[in-house]
């Protein structure tokens, strides 16, 4: 026998489930709006710290050469030099920071399995380059640029930058996006501190002609990119700082 219900408590069941829908749709839209939310705060704060980490560029390229105009050029040699000076600040105060959040900066020791086709590109790129000097006849220490530029300027400026941009800003960076942040963003954060980075390098652009401005820029965009790929990979900044003062000593000329 089917058992029968009134009118009246079939339309407050009905009313009841279609309530109990409403909440669940709207428990799925406040996540989704609270999921936005949250992505586009660690945006905008992945954005902030770009900001940052350009303006301590800035700061300390514009301390380093007024106080080299002002009176540091007291040693002229080429182991010291305004390059050396900035590139030293930069070290120094990079020093400070790795003491004080060292599980940021990338320092340790690399996962070299997991180092891929990065590390080959870094390889063929000081090829290229080692091709370069054999060519052009360039004698290491005794010609141009090994016999203006010293020792200091192939290791320090790397340093530098890899600390900075594949050490600090990309530590902090996947920090802030978090452990489950898709590999969609860490992709997009490697194209982004690849730009970033090479914006690093503005300064030296006034002096060079067009050509040698879009040889610099596109070399300094790949050194960039495997670097920071490199990092990314390995978790470390040590395999792109040694393929990157490779490269750079090679093609300073």
């Amino acid at each position: 026998m089917t058992r029968s219900y009134p009118p009246s408590r079939i339309v407050c069941n009905q009313t009841l489930l279609y309530y109990k829908i409403a909440d669940v749709n709207a428990g799925r839209r406040s996540r989704r709006y609270r999921e936005y939310a949250a992505g586009l705060g660690r945006a905008l704060a992945v954005g902030a710290l770009l900001v940052v980490a350009l303006a301590y560029s800035y700061a300390v390229w514009r301390v380093a050469a007024y106080a080299w105009m002002r009176g540091l050029r007291f040693y002229h040699s080429h182991l010291f030099s305004g390059d050396a000076l900035r590139d030293g600040i930069h070290l120094f105060l990079l020093a400070v920071g790795v003491l004080l959040f060292r599980r940021f900066t990338g320092v340790g020791v690399p996962r070299m399995k997991g180092a891929g086709w990065p590390l080959y590109g870094y390889v063929a790129l000081v090829a290229v380059a080692a091709a370069a000097v054999a060519v052009n006849h360039v004698k290491p220490f005794y010609s141009s640029p090994f016999a203006g530029i010293g020792p200091l300027f192939f290791t320090l400026g790397p340093l530098a930058w890899e600390l900075l941009w594949p050490g600090f800003v990309y530590g902090f960076a996947t920090a802030i996006a978090g452990p489950r942040a898709p590999a969609a963003a860490n992709h997009v954060l490697v194209a982004l501190l690849t730009l970033a980075g090479t914006v690093w390098y503005a300064p030296f652009l006034p002096g060079l002609n067009a050509l040698e401005a879009a040889t610099f820029i596109g070399l300094t965009l790949a050194i960039s990119f495997l670097s920071l790929t490199l990092r990314r990979r390995t978790g470390s900044i040590w395999p792109g700082f040694i393929g990157h003062v490779l490269v750079e000593f090679l093609l300073t000329w």
